[in-house]
């Protein structure tokens, strides 16, 4: 009886901080700034993610050293597996799927036996694109 009681209170609190909770909007990211940022950023790296979830631990008087028995911690050597096994789960498994709306404007440009074509228009329909994540 009192681990129903006990659980029904913890689900009534669970509520209550989600109710609370304001979503954070997505700050919107121009089509310019995608192009260029893409080009300088690093790329995901299982080391360098672990090795911040170590200092943040350390900034927060988590021990990082060995044990006082002077054994390996393990605890640390668990966080590097485990950030490595995210990255490469998402490096190997996720994928990126971006929708076009229809009104799109595009340029192309061809040719043919009377010289070059260039186009100008919008797109019609929704098209989808697919990419990888780095």
């Amino acid at each position: 009886m009192a681990t129903n009681f006990l659980g029904t209170i913890q689900t009534i609190t669970g509520i209550f901080k989600n109710l609370f909770k304001t979503p954070t909007p997505l700050q919107t990211i121009s089509k310019e700034e995608i192009f260029l940022g893409s080009k300088f950023r690093e790329g995901l790296s299982a080391i360098d993610i672990a090795s911040r979830i170590i200092e943040r631990k350390k900034e927060i008087g988590i021990g990082i050293g060995p044990l006082p028995s002077g054994a390996q911690n393990i605890e640390l050597q668990m966080e590097v597996i485990r950030v490595e096994e995210i990255v490469n789960a998402l490096l190997t498994k996720a994928k990126i799927e971006v929708a076009i709306p229809p009104g799109t404007q595009i340029t192309a440009a061809g040719g043919n036996a009377g010289g070059p074509i260039v186009v100008q228009g919008a797109t019609i329909e929704i098209s989808k694109g697919e990419g990888i994540l780095r």
